[in-house]
């Protein structure tokens, strides 16, 4: 299992570098989590292949905010099989112009196969510090216990922009000689003075991401070669009653009543000023009968708002 599951990874890079530095005038733009070489970049180059032009943004709220006439669509990493969701995304998610100028139009799973990389000559025993996204810092948590117990572990924006700091002259006021980065392997593709120490540091065998893909609003057309799958699921955000918690459980009772499954719940602090207010993100979906899907899946949003909730729906797909 491990075997094809690396071969498949390696496949998926060798199409990754084909399209990385796809570009034209003339094509839809595509906001990613930069720089050249995140997962996100690469996620996104697996999907959209040569449809698009590739725009770098340095957080993950910022793909969100280019979202525009100019940039139609955008990519973020929403969960991953180890480490759980990405708390970034789903605080990004809160944000009101989610699901009205900003909606998410389905999703694709990435293969995730971790490197330590450092520049060319540092050895293992000369690591101190490891910088890295902190997604990719908990999905290596066991390895980096065992080969590395004494580092400390550096939180950044993105791990390509981890490979970026070893090239700098004092990454985040470290000594670049004594630091190393988790990352995407191919980023020593893109910078020629590094190189990697070890491949496939990441906890168990399998290491899956799902990026959520977005668009600026719902009727831009998705480019004819970007094939999501089509599974009549939604994305609510939804923000309870603050009496009772019983009022929040019947959030989920009045999705159920009308013959949808509720596939995955995420919780957030909401941006109302009352203290432990929460706002729910709930993923639903139709598995056992798709017929009058978007009748039904109406029918759920207006009963949950009747409880008192304020609900939106930010993705349908």
């Amino acid at each position: 299992m491990q075997s094809r599951t690396i071969d498949a990874m390696n496949a998926s890079l060798v199409r990754f570098r084909r399209y990385m530095f796809a570009s034209s005038s003339k094509k839809p733009k595509l906001a990613f989590l930069g720089p050249l070489g995140t997962y996100s970049h690469q996620a996104a180059c697996e999907c959209f292949k040569e449809s698009v032009e590739y725009i770098s943004q340095p957080t993950i709220a910022d793909v969100q905010q280019a979202l525009s006439v100019d940039v139609p669509f955008g990519i973020i990493p929403q969960e991953n099989s180890i480490n759980g969701s990405v708390v970034e995304t789903y605080n990004l998610l809160r944000n009101p112009a989610v699901g009205r100028d900003c909606v998410v139009r389905g999703y694709t799973v990435l293969g995730i196969q971790h490197s330590l990389v450092v520049r060319r000559g540092v050895k293992i025993e000369d690591v101190e510090n490891v910088l890295s996204h902190e997604q990719a810092l908990g999905q290596c948590r066991t390895w980096l216990a065992v080969h590395l117990p004494m580092a400390s572990l550096v939180p950044m924006d993105s791990t390509a922009s981890a490979a970026e700091k070893l090239l700098s002259s004092e990454p985040g006021g470290f000594n670049p000689r004594k630091c190393a980065a988790i990352c995407s392997s191919v980023v020593v593709t893109i910078y020629d003075d590094l190189e990697v120490l070890q491949k496939g540091i990441q906890d168990g065998e399998e290491n899956f991401t799902r990026f959520y893909v977005l668009s600026f609003g719902t009727d831009v057309p998705l480019p004819a070669t970007v094939v999501l799958p089509t599974q009549n699921m939604a994305l609510l955000r939804v923000q309870a009653p603050l009496e009772s918690l019983a009022g929040r459980l019947d959030i989920t009772k009045a999705v159920n009543t009308h013959g949808l499954d509720l596939l995955r719940i995420d919780r957030r602090p909401s941006l109302h000023a009352r203290p432990f207010d929460d706002v729910y993100f709930l993923e639903i979906g139709a598995t056992s009968d798709n017929s009058e899907w978007s009748d039904r899946l109406q029918r759920a949003v207006e009963r949950v708002k009747r409880s008192g909730a304020e609900v939106a729906v930010l993705g349908v797909w």
